[in-house]
């Protein structure tokens, strides 16, 4: 069986993706699947170590166009993307990193 590589992405979204908003500074808020990981990571400011969340992002590219400066909101939580959206081999899939600036 020949299944292509739009269809497979297409099946992980649906099962395994959540539902964002999407909002760039030039378009209204459009709802997406994405997937998401969410680690939590340390930061050293100075001589204090912060803990700060940066979410990893990955969207189909047909679905939304992320740029650095646009948000993403899963419920109450709200992420800035702080890095330029990178696609993955297929060209299909953009994947970018947000750091969570409101709960």
């Amino acid at each position: 069986m020949i299944v292509a590589w739009g269809q497979v992405h297409d099946d992980v979204f649906e099962h395994l993706g959540v539902e964002v908003i999407f909002k760039s500074k030039t378009s209204e808020p459009v709802s997406v699947l994405a997937l998401m990981k969410e680690p939590e990571s340390v930061y050293e400011i100075g001589s204090s170590q912060v803990i700060g969340q940066i979410a990893e992002f990955s969207v189909r590219a047909a679905d939304a166009t992320p740029k650095i400066g646009d948000f993403i909101f899963l419920g109450s939580k709200k992420y800035k993307i702080h890095e330029e959206p990178l696609s993955d081999a297929s060209n299909l899939i953009l994947k970018f990193k947000a750091v969570l600036v409101e709960k």
